[in-house]
């Protein structure tokens, strides 16, 4: 099983025939890219992303975006089924899915959400992982990190495009991707009974590829 992959490593247990993965796939190793920027060259790619990512934030104004968490919760909350489809690592990168089920519930100490994923790896192989995800309306971010351990900036995403109701929202980040810097852009889409994270990913130009993509109902 090779997907998740986190700079390079690969973080989980067996326990009989349940391996509990400690980074759910959507939470990748964040990373500031500014160390790894030196060249004027390097510099202008940087710009070209965060321009390319932020495009759509800085045509409506920036004080036009905003996020209510307690409707946008209620929209995420509840039992969902699908898939989690990814684009290998490894050669030839083809694209693998994954039976996911996901629960969605109020985190207990704080206005957040906590979600618990089971993935169906073949016969007789579940992987599980659950992780926190909160949304900062005066900040205009998304945090998304591991069940059990402390936020930090590596784990945060700014909004870039958000629709009134809440029902398509984009984040952007930093990441590591493939022992990579790369830019990351989150793509969250609800409609009635349906529930749609994308993850796309750039490192070497403005233009964003598919990295994974859930894909639930209810």
């Amino acid at each position: 099983m090779t997907f998740f992959k986190f700079a390079g490593a690969v973080k989980s247990k067996t326990e009989g025939s349940l391996r509990v993965v400690r980074n759910p796939p959507l939470i990748a190793c964040i990373r500031p890219m500014g160390p790894c920027v030196r060249s004027p060259m390097k510099r202008v790619y940087v710009l070209l992303l965060v321009f390319s990512c932020f495009l759509p934030a800085f045509m409506r104004g920036a004080d036009e975006l905003s996020l209510n968490p307690p409707a946008i919760y209620a929209l995420w909350t509840g039992e969902w089924k699908g898939v989690l489809e990814y684009r290998d690592y490894q050669p030839p990168h083809g694209r693998v899915r994954l039976p996911t089920i996901l629960s969605v519930t109020a985190a207990n100490s704080s206005p957040a959400l906590m979600l618990h994923f089971v993935y169906d790896d073949g016969p007789n192989k579940t992987v599980k992982s659950a992780s926190r995800l909160t949304l900062d309306p005066a900040a205009r971010t998304l945090t998304w990190v591991e069940d059990g351990k402390p936020a930090t900036a590596e784990d945060t995403f700014t909004l870039a495009e958000a629709s009134a109701s809440g029902d398509r929202l984009v984040f952007c980040g930093e990441a590591m991707d493939d022992n990579k810097p790369a830019r990351v852009r989150l793509t969250f889409t609800t409609a009635p009974g349906e529930w749609r994270i994308l993850k796309e990913t750039t490192s070497d130009g403005p233009t964003f590829a598919f990295r994974h993509e859930y894909r639930f109902t209810r």
